[in-house]
């Protein structure tokens, strides 16, 4: 009799184990940065992490200066990191690139990067989400640098849906940048009329969990506020404590301005 029951236990498992989620076959591509050409004699070297559950067949860097696109074989070393070269061009040109990296699943393709010869970029790292309110239906952003940052190009994904682009425009160091929910600005709303670039396209609550990301325009993470499990509904606003850097915490809504002080309350089920 043990020997049935342990016959049957062992073809129960070896069932279970065939039928196990398949693994994603798709490379995942994180953490793109370039090299800055400060003149018409320096190539730029980009640099991406590159995943995935299975083989790595290649990763290619694309770019286009005007032209045709052109493709380069990019290089594996430590840490997933893969390099690619770009050749030296000539002063103004702006150069646009993007990353494939392929598995026997699929490809996947980066969000676009681009640079122009002779010109600095921007840092867009000091930029971090200060305060969200699902009462209220605000996201506020700020500037913890020492310069300020244009902020054309940064992004906010709600749920990793993509719901605001950010325009031409100037952050002063030390400033906040306040965003409204589309739920709020429709005609009679409680800001009716607010700046139409400064309006992103989704709602907010306050009593669901909730994915808030910011990225800068090629993709790469600022901040990432991501609540999974709620506890309680916010009474005003989740908010940085002390600003731009601290710990989530339940305070009254500060919009436009620094946040309270107190962080005897901080917010819980936030994922690591």
């Amino acid at each position: 009799m043990k020997k049935i029951l342990f016959a049957a236990f062992a073809m129960l498992f070896a069932f279970s184990s065939c039928v196990q989620d398949k693994m994603y076959p798709y490379p995942s591509i994180a953490d793109i940065s370039n090299t800055i050409a400060y003149d018409e004699t320096e190539a730029v070297i980009v640099t991406a992490t590159v995943t995935a559950f299975i083989d790595i067949q290649e990763v290619n860097l694309v770019y286009k200066a005007g032209g045709s696109p052109q493709k380069v074989k990019m290089v594996a070393g430590t840490g997933n990191i893969y390099a690619g070269e770009i050749p030296p061009m000539p002063m103004g040109t702006e150069v646009i690139y993007y990353i494939e990296a392929t598995t026997s699943g699929g490809t996947t393709t980066s969000n676009e990067g681009k640079y122009t010869v002779g010109v600095i970029p921007i840092d867009f790292t000091p930029l971090k989400l200060n305060e969200l309110n699902g009462n209220d239906k605000f996201i506020e952003i700020v500037n913890t640098g020492s310069a300020p940052i244009n902020v054309k190009g940064i992004k906010i994904y709600k749920d990793t849906k993509d719901v605001w682009t950010g325009p031409n425009r100037e952050l002063a160091a030390g400033a906040y940048l306040l965003l409204y929910s589309e739920d709020v600005v429709v005609s009679g709303g409680a800001h009716e009329g607010y700046d139409p670039e400064l309006v992103f396209g989704s709602g907010l609550s306050a009593k669901k969990a909730v994915r808030v990301q910011l990225t800068d325009p090629v993709g790469n993470s600022l901040d990432d506020f991501n609540l999974v499990t709620v506890s309680k509904t916010a009474p005003a606003s989740y908010s940085r404590v002390p600003d731009g850097s601290g710990k989530w915490c339940y305070t009254p809504a500060t919009p436009g301005a620094k946040n309270s002080s107190d962080d005897s309350d901080p917010v819980t089920g936030l994922a690591s």
